[in-house]
């Protein structure tokens, strides 16, 4: 029984400080007004499907994943200006050339020791 005790002391004197470093934290990133938060937005912010590469989201009101944004936003394409993406709010009925401050969080993933 002691050395068992004994050998479990010693494995987790080993294993203990790869634990430490397996420790991924993630933080957002507004790449339009360049501010970083711990803190989740109170918008919906993507995570990145690796498989196809391509941005999802969980909406907050279902639950349910969703490839398109499930906020009043929308990305739009102008057949007047040659398909050249726009952005319209179906609640406000604005819509602009410019990427919404809402659209622009960023999911950033860091190791615990790279901070």
């Amino acid at each position: 029984m002691t050395l068992r005790l004994v050998l479990l002391a010693v494995l987790a004197l080993v294993l203990a400080p790869l634990a430490v470093l397996a420790i991924e934290r993630e933080y957002y990133w507004n790449d339009i007004t360049n501010v970083t938060t711990w803190d989740l937005p109170k918008v919906p912010v993507p995570f990145h499907d690796e498989k196809s590469g391509n941005k999802y989201y969980v909406d907050p009101k279902t639950g349910e994943t969703t490839w398109e944004y499930p906020g009043p936003w929308k990305t739009m394409k102008s057949e007047e200006h040659g398909d050249r993406e726009y952005f319209h709010n179906i609640e406000t009925k604005e819509s602009t050339w410019e990427k919404p401050e809402d659209l622009a969080w960023h999911r950033v993933k860091v190791q615990d020791d790279e901070l």
